[in-house]
C-alpha cells in the first residue's frame, strides 16, 4: 500500500505542475496491483476531485486562475462530455482512444512551435477579451467555445477528462499564458472527477480505506508540484508539457492492448 502510494505521489507531483489530475494513469496502475476495476475506477475518481481541489487552492492563492474562463470551460466540456457519455454504446472505445491519441500528438506538435500569437484567420468573430494574474489575451468565442465542447464530447466517450487537449487549445488558439492555462485546468480536473464520483459512488459504493489513503499522497504530490510550479521557466514547462501529451497519447494507445 505505502509502495503504490509513493507511486502516486510522484506522478501527482509531476502532472500537477501543468494542471493535471493523470485520471489515465491511475487506473491501469490499481489494476496491476490487483485492485478490481470497480475499485480502481471509484478510487482513482475520488484522488482527482483530491488532487483537483489540492491544485486549485494552491493555484488560487498564486493568483494564476482565470476563474471566468474556467467556468466557461467547465459548462462546454461538461455539455459535450454528457452528450458524448450519451451516445457511446453505439460507437467502439478502440477507435475513440486512437483518434483522441492523434488529437494529443497533433496538440504537442503544434504546443512545440515557437509561441507566437493566434494566427488571424482563427481570430474571426466575436473576441473574448481577458485579464487575469496581470496578462491579458482574447478567445475567439465562436471557434475555442464550441471546440471544447467536441473535445468534451470524445473525452465522454473515452471517459476522460479531456484536460490534455483543452489546456493546448487555449493555448494555441486562446492565446492564454502557459501558467495560466495549467493553473485553470484544476477546476475542470476538480468538478469532472466529482461529478463522476459521486455517480459511480452512489450506485456502486466505495473502499474508504483505500480511497483515502491513496488521497493523502496524491493531496501531497499535488500540493507540492502546484507549488513548485512557479519555479520552473515557461520555456522547460513547455517542453516537459510537450512529452507529457506525447506519453499519454502512446500510454492511450497501449491500453488497448492490455
Amino acid at each position: 500500500m505505502i509502495l503504490l502510494g509513493i507511486i502516486l505521489f510522484v506522478i501527482a507531483f509531476i502532472l500537477s505542475i501543468f494542471g493535471k489530475g493523470g485520471g489515465e494513469f491511475f487506473v491501469p496502475i490499481f489494476l496491476t496491483a490487483g485492485i478490481s476495476f470497480h475499485e480502481a475506477a471509484t478510487t482513482s475518481l475520488f484522488i482527482l476531485m483530491v488532487s483537483g481541489l489540492s491544485m486549485m487552492i494552491i493555484y488560487h492563492k498564486k493568483a494564476l486562475i482565470d476563474w471566468t474562463t474556467g467556468i466557461a470551460i467547465i459548462i462546454a466540456s461538461a455539455s459535450g462530455a454528457f452528450v458524448g457519455g450519451f451516445v457511446s454504446a453505439g460507437i467502439k472505445p478502440v477507435y475513440l482512444k486512437i483518434l483522441f491519441a492523434i488529437l494529443l500528438l497533433i496538440s504537442s506538435y503544434f504546443l512545440s512551435k515557437p509561441e507566437k500569437a493566434p494566427s488571424e484567420k482563427f481570430m474571426k468573430g466575436p473576441i473574448w477579451k481577458r485579464e487575469c494574474c496581470g496578462q491579458s489575451y482574447g478567445f475567439p468565442v465562436l471557434i475555442v467555445l464550441p471546440t471544447i465542447f467536441i473535445i468534451g464530447f470524445i473525452a465522454g466517450m473515452v471517459g476522460i477528462s479531456g484536460g490534455g487537449l483543452i489546456v493546448p487549445l487555449l493555448i494555441i488558439l486562446g492565446g492564454m499564458p502557459l501558467r495560466i492555462a495549467f493553473a485553470t485546468n484544476s477546476i475542470m480536473v476538480l468538478f469532472s472527477s466529482a461529478s463522476g464520483f459521486i455517480g459511480r459512488g452512489l450506485s456502486m459504493g466505495v473502499n474508504w480505506k483505500l480511497s483515502l489513503t491513496m488521497a493523502v499522497f496524491v493531496a501531497a504530490g499535488a500540493i507540492l508540484g502546484s507549488h513548485y510550479s512557479t519555479r520552473f521557466q515557461v520555456k522547460h514547462l513547455k517542453k516537459v508539457f510537450v512529452w507529457v501529451l506525447i506519453v499519454a497519447a502512446f500510454w492511450m494507445i497501449l491500453k488497448i492492448y492490455i
